[in-house]
């Protein structure tokens, strides 16, 4: 079927060429806008062209009556005869003849050429040729003097004069007496049997022969007419006739005819000929229109017959431009049209005139305009029909899904909204321009321009409607977006976008946001499951080592009630037990990391004095810290400032920051402890100058099992930190640290009860 579509396609280009070159055939045609009368009742002698041919010959046999007295005697060329007379001085006449110009005119380099016609260039007066006054010019008897400078000229001037007329003395000679000619003419002049002038190119026929011949001419000095068959006779023949009489009487004739058997190849036999081919010409395009007609309807019904066919039997999917919606497609039809306008403006037009003659200019533009329109209408037309077959030409089309997503523009949108009123502004600031363009335009009459601006503002308009339909769906799509985030940063890591409804750039978005929430609830239960693994790790590894660890701490206690007296033996004992307790506190201090950090604590929350908990927890600590010499220097507001949290908590995470000073602060040092109000906030801080150098920054402190002191020559277990972190946020607080050089800085922040 697509090699039938194809052929039919072909046939009806090539039927489409067969009606362009008729049409241009008949239109190059010299005989275009006659209609077709002249092909049957009209020969080359009727026509203008023929007859402007025999006015001319008519005036050049007048000019030869002239040229032949001038340049001949007895009949024959007479180079000795005076052609001009001229005045060089007072009293000085000289006369010239034809010889003496002839030479002349060859010593400055003037020819003759094939056409008769002087060549060389006519030469420039010079101060080395002076003026003379032309007295008489045997070619131009009668001439008369207008102006004073029309009668002085150069003799190289006057001989290049002489010259021209020369040449058209030959000319006529040549082609009317020399060689045979179709042209047949005889003027007499007669004043007395003996005493008459002939002028002819033929010899012993009589009137009856010149009018046998065909197209004929005969005036008389006697006769008031013109006895002719010609179509349209000359004008002023006989006023020329008698100017022309050297005779005082009307005793003379004039006989021109011609021979329209054409039986020598001259203007008129090559005139005829090219009539003919005219006419063959003209029938040949009248053949040509009438079968490319006749084949461009056949084959468009052939092709209208086909279009769809192998959709409907195959169900194949439609060529890609026809899966476009049906206005894309006229759009797209359009602008190729417009397009292929403007290259033909621009370069076939160029092309057109270089194969064109001016007169026809218009004609082969106006072809191939016709034929752009044509070609993208027949185009257009026929991917129409396909979706009508397909049925799809109203559901695949821009406006069927307009009503469908009509819709979505009365939802209440907050980023479509501002899209809305940017879009009307342009939109308005568009039909502003284009009604002013309209404007413009419409000021010419021309309508190929009205409806080029009609299909012009038909583009704007769906061009206008495609990008606001285009912001608008991606505006909507934005805040669907933008939805999902939001839901997904609240902690909704299972909600998911439908992506059906989206396009583009924001289809793959909207998917990988789906994506980044199937990965972060993945992860999350990921998580959780670790988590749980690690407490239950925790809890299982901490009670399988509190068991023996308890049997080892009571063994040693008995050992100890021995009362051995060995002191090498005490003191492994001292060790033991000492290396146990902090087995103990580590497993202790791991289990209790472990529920802080994953919130398995059950909190009970009251109303805590945070300045009365401080003094009472510089209390317990202020002789342990006199042990290192470490003097507590507080600044304590005189006021209670109440905080919401679990005492007993809260009273470890002070602890375990209290027990960090006492470990790593310098011995003979100060720790400095005040409690503050910061925007509602009750913050408690700790300062200290640290025994070691601190490599290490801040948030590493709050990580598991990271100590300040790095060589690890203090007790502990590297979780205190971590543990008062994380007890102070699950209780609704905050731990904060800080290192400046040697410098260490803790607090706790609660907000203050109101």
């Amino acid at each position: 079927m697509k090699k039938r579509k194809d052929f039919a396609v072909l046939m009806h280009l090539l039927f489409s060429l067969l009606v362009v070159v008729g049409v241009s055939i008949m239109y190059s045609n010299s005989h275009y806008g006659e209609g077709i009368h002249w092909i049957n009742h009209e020969t080359y002698e009727d026509t203008p062209e023929f007859t402007r041919q025999l006015k001319s010959d008519i005036d050049d046999i007048f000019n030869y009556v002239k040229y032949k007295e001038v340049f001949e005697t007895n009949g024959k060329l007479d180079y000795s005869k005076p052609i001009v007379r001229v005045i060089e001085g007072p009293g000085t006449t000289t006369e010239y003849t034809v010889d003496e110009m002839i030479r002349r005119a060859k010593s400055l380099g003037y020819y003759l050429n094939e056409q008769f016609k002087v060549s060389g260039g006519q030469p420039a007066a010079d101060s080395s040729d002076s003026y003379v006054r032309v007295d008489y010019r045997a070619y131009e008897p009668d001439f008369k003097i207008t102006e004073p400078g029309e009668a002085f000229l150069t003799m190289d001037q006057l001989a290049y004069e002489v010259l021209t007329h020369l040449g058209n003395y030959y000319s006529f000679f040549y082609r009317f007496i020399q060689n045979p000619s179709n042209l047949k003419f005889e003027v007499l002049y007669q004043n007395t049997p003996e005493d008459y002038k002939l002028y002819s190119n033929v010899t012993g026929k009589s009137i009856n022969d010149f009018k046998s011949m065909g197209r004929y001419l005969y005036v008389t000095g006697e006769a008031l007419y013109v006895d002719s068959n010609l179509t349209t006779v000359p004008q002023n023949i006989s006023s020329q006739l008698e100017k022309m009489n050297p005779y005082n009487n009307g005793n003379y004739h004039m006989t021109i005819a011609v021979d329209t058997t054409y039986p020598y190849s001259d203007a008129y036999a090559k005139a005829a000929a090219s009539y003919d081919q005219m006419r063959l010409l003209f029938i040949t395009g009248m053949i040509s229109l009438c079968l490319g007609i006749l084949g461009c309807i056949a084959t468009l019904y052939a092709l209208v017959s086909m279009i769809g066919q192998s959709d409907r039997k195959q169900s194949g999917p439609l060529e890609r431009i026809d899966r476009l919606p049906a206005e894309s497609c006229l759009l797209l039809y359009s602008v190729a049209a417009i397009l292929a306008l403007f290259l033909a403006n621009r370069l076939a037009n160029k092309i057109i005139h270089l194969f064109f003659a001016v007169d026809h200019w218009d004609y082969g533009e106006l072809a191939l305009r016709v034929l752009i329109y044509y070609a993208a209408g027949l185009s257009a037309a026929l991917s129409l029909l396909k979706r009508y077959k397909a049925g799809n030409l109203w559901t695949g089309s821009l406006m069927h899904g307009g009503f469908k997503n009509l819709s979505l523009y009365f939802k209440n949108r907050r980023f479509t909204t501002r899209i809305m009123l940017s879009y009307t502004l342009f939109l308005v600031f568009n039909v502003a321009m284009t009604m002013a363009f309209a404007f413009l335009l419409f000021t010419y009459n021309s309508l190929e321009s009205r409806i080029l601006m009609g299909a012009v503002a038909l583009l704007f308009f769906c061009l206008d409607f495609w990008i606001f339909h285009q912001m608008y769906k991606n505006a909507w799509e934005t805040d669907q977006i933008n939805e999902a985030l939001l839901n997904i940063s609240r902690g909704d890591t299972t909600y998911k976008i439908n992506t059906l409804k989206f396009n583009g750039k924001e289809r793959e978005l909207a998917e990988h946001i789906n994506h980044i929430s199937t990965g972060l609830e993945t992860a999350l239960q990921e998580k959780v499951r670790s988590e749980r693994l690690k407490a239950d790790l925790i809890t299982n590894v901490s009670h399988d080592i509190k068991t023996p660890l308890t049997s080892i701490i009571n063994y040693v206690d008995l050992i100890k009630r021995e009362k051995i007296q060995d002191p090498k033996i005490q003191g492994y004992l001292e060790v033991l037990e000492q290396k146990s307790q902090r087995l103990k506190t580590l497993t202790e201090d791991l289990v209790e990391a472990s529920k802080a950090s994953s919130g398995n604590l059950k909190l009970d929350i009251t109303s805590i004095d945070f300045v009365e908990l401080i003094h009472q927890t510089n209390g317990e600590f202020e002789e342990k810290f006199a042990l290192r010499n470490l003097e507590l220097v507080s600044t304590l507001p005189a006021d209670s400032i109440l905080i919401e949290a679990d005492g007993r908590y809260l009273w470890r995470v002070l602890e375990n920051l209290y027990n960090n000073a006492f470990k790593y602060a310098m011995e003979h040092s100060r720790v400095y402890v005040d409690v503050t109000l910061e925007e509602n906030m009750a913050v408690f801080t700790m300062k200290n100058i640290s025994q070691n150098p601190l490599n290490i920054r801040a948030d590493e402190l709050t990580e598991r099992f990271v100590r300040g002191d790095v060589a690890r020559t203090t007790e502990g277990s590297g979780l205190g930190i971590s543990i008062a972190k994380s007890l102070a946020e699950l209780q609704g607080g905050e731990l904060r640290l800080y290192i400046d050089g040697d410098l260490f800085k803790a607090g706790v922040a609660f907000p203050v009860k109101k």
